[in-house]
């Protein structure tokens, strides 16, 4: 994802509030900063597009990725070479990537650096939630998304995924139009549905 550090002036442009609005909420400690040598305050953009969403504020297009690069992490991804082509053909700026275990997803996590994971519940090894509690607790991989993913979602799995990190829990089989209004719904794209 495109990581800009924007200004508490460009945030107030980008949100359509005040200056002081959002220096207030940077001083309430809602909306995360850091501050420059010379004691400037900068917001980088995914503390602001998570904000936005916690909020319920629309997250204007300027702040959604140029590209939107996207990890499978699934033991059966025999169906996934068409949703990712699907994915692609919705919206060109997503690019799709599989791993076939966790291990592997792990190991694609580092290389391939990717904006969301679509991260299945049950695989041999380590389940999704163990995968969704490492990268949370590193600081490279703690601000990518992760969706959650089962063909047995029930209350249990979505509870152990959302207190690991996820955002919520998609049922399988994913269509392409149920990952496309996910990352919509999170401002990762305007692209929502694929045409029948």
């Amino acid at each position: 994802m495109d990581f800009k550090f924007l200004t508490s002036h460009e945030v107030a442009v980008l949100v359509q509030v005040s200056p002081s609005a959002v220096l207030r909420w940077i001083d309430q400690g809602l909306l995360p900063a850091f501050r420059t040598p010379g004691g400037h305050r900068r917001v980088r953009s995914p503390e602001l597009i998570e904000f936005l969403r916690t909020h319920q504020m629309p997250i204007p297009k300027e702040l959604m990725p140029s590209q939107l690069r996207v990890l499978v992490i699934d033991d059966e991804p025999s169906y996934l070479n068409a949703l990712a082509t699907l994915l692609h053909k919705a919206d060109p700026r997503i690019e799709v990537e599989v791993a076939s275990s966790p291990i592997d997803g792990l190991v694609k996590v580092g290389s391939y650096k990717p904006d969301v994971v679509l991260l299945d519940g049950y695989m041999p090894g380590m389940d999704g939630p163990e995968v969704c509690r490492r990268l949370m607790a590193s600081e490279e991989t703690r601000h990518t998304v992760i969706l959650a993913m089962s063909g047995r979602p029930s209350p249990e799995l979505e509870s152990q995924f959302v207190k690991a990190g996820a955002r919520f829990l998609l049922p399988k089989p994913l269509t392409a139009n149920l990952v496309l209004n996910a990352f919509s719904s999170l401002g990762l794209t305007d692209a929502k549905e694929v045409p029948a």
